[in-house]
């Protein structure tokens, strides 16, 4: 019971924020050849998706987990890999900490809800 309420509790405060939907970034690849395209969907019951592929490459990635937001600060817990976290300014979710090997020291840069 106490679990129910809790996940109830969750998703009332990430509906009721604004937060959920689809955010998108493209990007010039750090290796110099085409642009990284990186995706994360936030599900109003607190699922998420991260996906990320690169225009010149057939390689992608895609890790999905739970999120979770306190004020403007949005954390993203993805399976096999570590917390990210975002920093929302309007329609906008700002990197703020990620996974350095797989992002690169400049990250997933800064994203824009598309819908």
């Amino acid at each position: 019971m106490r679990k129910t309420a809790a996940v109830a509790v969750l998703m009332a405060a990430c509906a009721a924020s604004g937060i959920p939907g689809r955010y998108e970034a493209v990007l010039p690849a750090a290796s110099g050849g085409g642009e990284r395209h990186t995706r994360v969907v936030l599900q109003p019951d607190g699922f998420a998706a991260v996906s990320s592929a690169f225009s010149a490459r057939p390689s992608r990635f895609l890790a999905e987990g739970t999120w979770v937001a306190d004020g403007r600060r949005v954390t993203v817990n993805l399976d096999n890999q570590k917390t990210m976290v975002f920093e929302r300014a309007g329609d906008q979710l700002i990197s703020r900490e990620w996974d350095h090997n797989v992002w690169g020291e400049k990250g997933p840069g800064v994203l824009y809800r598309v819908r």
